[in-house]
C-alpha cells in the first residue's frame, strides 16, 4: 500500500514538473534563470560580509517593534526632503556652515576656558546685572540729542585740558607738599584754625579799612607845626591820649606773645 501511494506521488510530481516545463517559455527561462543568479550573488555578498549575525539583533528589532518606528522615522525624513525647497536647504547648509565656523571661532580663541567664569556670573546673577546696565547704557544712548553729545565731549574735552594745565602747572608739587603737611600734622592744625580765621576775617577787615582812613585823614591834614608846643598840645589831647593808651596795650599783648620769654 505505502509503494503504491509513494509511486502515486512521483508520477503526480512528473506530470507537475512535465507541465511547468511545457508552460515555462524562453523568456522566462531566462528570467528565472537571472532571478536566480542575482538571488545566489546576493546570498555570496551576505555570507562575505557577515550580516548573518545582524539577523538576530533584526529579530529582536521586529519583536520590540524598532524596526516600524525606524520605519516612521524614515517616513518622517522623506516627507521633511520633499517639503524642503532649494532656499530652505540653502539656508540650512548656511546656517550650518556658520555654526560650524562659530564653534571654530570659539575653539580657537580659547573662549572655552571663560565658561566657567560665565556659569559663576550666572549663578551669582552678575550677567543679568550686566544686561541691564547695557540696557541703561542703551537707553541713555539713545536719549542722548545731538546736542548733548557735543556739550558732553567738550566738557570732557575741558576737564582733560584742564588736568593736563595742572600736571604742567606742578600740581604733584602741591600734592607732594600736601602729604608733608599731613604727615607733621601741620595740615590738620590748619584745619582746626581755618573756623577760627573765618570768624576774625571780619576783624582783619576792619583794621584794614582803618588804616585806610587813617591814611586819607593823614593826607588830607595840615601839616603839624613841630615843637615842643605841638607836642604839648597833642598830649593834652583826650582822643590822643586813649589812642595811645590803645597803641600801647596792643604793643604789651604782642610782646606778650611773641616777645622774648621771660619779659615782664
Amino acid at each position: 500500500m505505502n509503494a503504491q501511494s509513494q509511486q502515486t506521488r512521483e508520477v503526480e510530481i512528473e506530470r507537475v514538473v512535465a507541465a511547468a516545463h511545457d508552460a515555462l517559455t524562453d523568456e522566462m527561462v531566462s528570467r528565472l534563470a537571472t532571478t536566480a543568479g542575482d538571488a545566489m550573488d546576493l546570498m555570496d555578498q551576505v555570507t562575505r560580509a557577515g550580516l548573518a549575525r545582524a539577523i538576530p539583533p533584526l529579530a529582536q528589532m521586529v519583536a520590540n517593534g524598532d524596526v516600524e518606528r525606524l520605519s516612521q522615522l524614515a517616513r518622517v525624513y522623506s516627507s521633511a526632503q520633499d517639503s524642503l525647497t532649494d532656499e530652505m536647504v540653502g539656508r540650512l547648509s548656511q546656517a550650518v556652515g556658520d555654526g560650524l565656523a562659530l564653534i571654530d571661532q570659539v575653539n580657537r580663541a580659547g573662549l572655552d576656558r571663560a565658561i566657567p567664569a560665565l556659569a559663576e556670573m550666572v549663578h551669582n546673577g552678575d550677567l543679568n546685572r550686566l544686561v541691564k546696565l547695557a540696557r541703561v547704557y542703551g537707553s541713555a544712548e539713545d536719549a542722548l540729542t545731538d546736542e548733548m553729545v557735543g556739550r558732553l565731549t567738550e566738557t570732557v574735552g575741558n576737564g582733560l585740558s584742564l588736568l593736563d594745565r595742572a600736571s604742567r602747572g606742578g600740581a604733584e608739587k602741591i600734592v607732594q607738599m600736601l602729604e608733608t603737611l599731613h604727615d607733621s600734622g601741620a595740615l590738620e592744625r590748619v584745619a582746626m584754625l581755618l573756623p577760627q580765621l573765618a570768624e576774625r576775617l571780619a576783624t582783619v577787615h576792619g583794621i584794614l579799612q582803618s588804616i585806610d582812613a587813617a591814611a586819607e585823614a593823614s593826607r588830607s591834614a595840615t601839616p603839624s607845626s613841630g615843637g615842643f608846643g605841638g607836642l604839648w598840645q597833642l598830649m593834652r589831647d583826650p582822643e590822643a591820649q586813649d589812642t595811645l593808651r590803645f597803641l600801647l596795650t596792643v604793643g604789651k599783648q604782642l610782646r606778650k606773645e611773641w616777645g622774648p620769654k621771660g619779659s615782664p
